[in-house]
């Protein structure tokens, strides 16, 4: 998980007011997540991956992108170019390496099988469009899909600081958290009926948006 904490009153607009699509990741998207990743800042790609990772792990990418239903993943894009211009940061990287349109992606989820009945999320937004919401709608389609899927138990790991994400996943059960002696916390939530509520990936409108907490 990448992003820095809770949204708040002084964050930027809810993202809901640029629609985004969300869509299931294919293997066309390569390069568009390869520059995505290049655009998130090193606080990021450690929260997210918990080490200093300067490219996406290509064992990671490949089976995020394979199709594959033990590794089911989404992508997030802006609707238009213009909410690409909008969402630039100042800086030298403003604007560079970005796509045009939808074929732009600006966050990557997925939902990993790795034990019977059990899965890890993982969820890289790019910075200029975190905490507004979209971790939420990220880990409600991945949660839904899980329960439509017959998975029981969704997990994620996460740092000492990340402990607020456990609100992200509350919503669809009992979460337990756990700790490792190398301080990684894992959260761990039993899916119950509330997890197949989402209508799944498409385009995102604010009644879509869960109220507490947006990540």
């Amino acid at each position: 998980m990448s992003g820095p904490g809770p949204r708040t009153a002084a964050d930027r607009p809810p993202a809901a007011d640029h629609q985004v699509r969300v869509r299931r990741a294919a293997t066309a998207d390569r390069e568009a997540l390869a520059r995505m990743f290049d655009r998130c800042t090193p606080d990021t790609r450690y929260r997210r991956f918990h080490g200093p990772v300067k490219v996406i792990p290509e064992r990671y990418l490949a089976e995020a992108l394979s199709g594959s239903p033990f590794h089911y993943a989404l992508v997030a894009c802006p609707a238009t170019a213009s909410d690409l211009e909008l969402d630039a940061e100042p800086g030298p990287d403003s604007g560079q390496g970005r796509e045009p349109g939808a074929s732009a992606v600006i966050a990557l989820a997925s939902c990993r099988t790795v034990d019977e009945g059990a899965a890890e999320l993982g969820v890289l937004i790019e910075d200029a469009w975190q905490r507004r919401g979209l971790g939420t709608r990220l880990v409600r389609d991945l949660a839904a899909h899980a329960s439509r899927t017959g998975l029981r138990t969704l997990g994620a790991q996460i740092l000492a600081e990340q402990a607020w994400i456990t609100g992200l996943l509350r919503p669809y059960g009992p979460c337990r958290l756990t700790s490792t002696w190398t301080g990684i916390l894992n959260v761990t939530v039993r899916l119950g009926p509330s997890a197949q509520g989402s209508k799944g990936p498409g385009q995102w409108n604010h009644d879509s948006v869960l109220d507490y907490p947006k990540a």
